[in-house]
């Protein structure tokens, strides 16, 4: 891994969520980079978390790619035979962590990091934004993904971490606790608007016996692993309320991915509609002036 070294541009992107579909990131900051612009500080949440870390470490944007290229498919699926029944999850998560580290962060913590990093999570009890920001990277980014349901929490001392994308699908607030850095947000997730599962959430909210299904779950707070899937079933629903929005003099960009989550097979596709995405913010958008400091009006694409 070759250390990137060099000027850094005073803006910091936030990268949301998405699983396959967060291959996007990838195609945005080598479009970025081509155009001259290089973030200074890098926050994640969920798969965003993975490349916001390796940015961060020092991976060049040509690295991330070739490792994304290289990636078997059948690879990533069998980490899923990391059974966390116990854990009330399909996955456990141990073996996704130990693979993180084989291949990607050799047992790196935040202290190396060459450009600030923040990687968001929930805390499942609360509800709240946790920001992790030191620790060993491989744990962080499992913690940030850990879906309930799928992936097994992650106990981090006396919490108890999810999903990131429960609180902000693109974590600005995480990229705020990094200081002053103006923010873009790159968006590769679920459009909410065309999802059907999402509208059926939504429609079943709007209903009385929705409404009393979900208070009841977000009502658990026992240890168990059962008590926790229902409090983890019941922020993901919460969350899908919740509408993605840039901060104030930030700049949030939605790319469109054509493929569906699970599609690790075909990162190419995702790549290529992230630099479309920047490609178009530059062209119509004003995106360059907002990158150099010239303030741009409604500053979200």
């Amino acid at each position: 891994m070759r250390l990137m070294e060099g000027r850094t541009d005073g803006f910091g992107v936030a990268l949301g969520g998405g699983t396959a579909r967060a291959y996007a990131h990838v195609g945005v900051v080598r479009a970025l980079e081509h155009r001259g612009f290089r973030p200074g500080a890098f926050a994640g949440t969920s798969s965003g978390a993975l490349f916001a870390a390796m940015y961060a470490i020092g991976w060049s944007s040509a690295e991330v790619e070739r490792f994304v290229r290289g990636l078997d498919a059948a690879e990533v699926w069998r980490l899923g035979l990391d059974p966390g029944l116990g854990q009330a999850a399909i996955i456990h998560g141990r073996r996704l962590e130990a693979w993180l580290e084989r291949k990607v962060f050799g047992g790196a913590t935040f202290e190396a990091v060459t450009r600030p990093l923040a990687i968001a999570c929930t805390d499942l009890v609360t509800g709240d934004l946790v920001v992790l920001r030191e620790g060993r990277l491989a744990r962080a980014v499992v913690a940030s993904g850990a879906l309930p349901g799928v992936f097994a929490p992650v106990h981090d001392g006396s919490r108890v971490l999810v999903d990131g994308g429960f609180v902000e699908g693109v974590p600005f607030a995480a990229l705020a606790t990094l200081g002053a850095w103006r923010a873009l947000g790159v968006h590769t997730g679920i459009d909410a608007r065309r999802s059907r599962l999402i509208g059926l959430v939504r429609a079943s909210h709007a209903t009385a016996p929705g409404r009393t299904w979900a208070a009841w779950l977000g009502r658990r707070r026992g240890t168990n692993p059962w008590s926790r899937l229902g409090r983890g079933l019941a922020l993901a629903g919460a969350s899908y309320e919740r509408s993605i929005q840039a901060p104030h003099g930030g700049w949030l960009l939605a790319t469109r991915p054509p493929i569906a989550w699970w599609d690790f097979h075909r990162p190419l596709e995702a790549i290529r509609a992230g630099e479309r995405a920047v490609e178009e913010a530059f062209a119509r958008e004003g995106l360059e002036a907002w990158l150099r400091g010239a303030p741009v009006p409604g500053a979200t694409s």
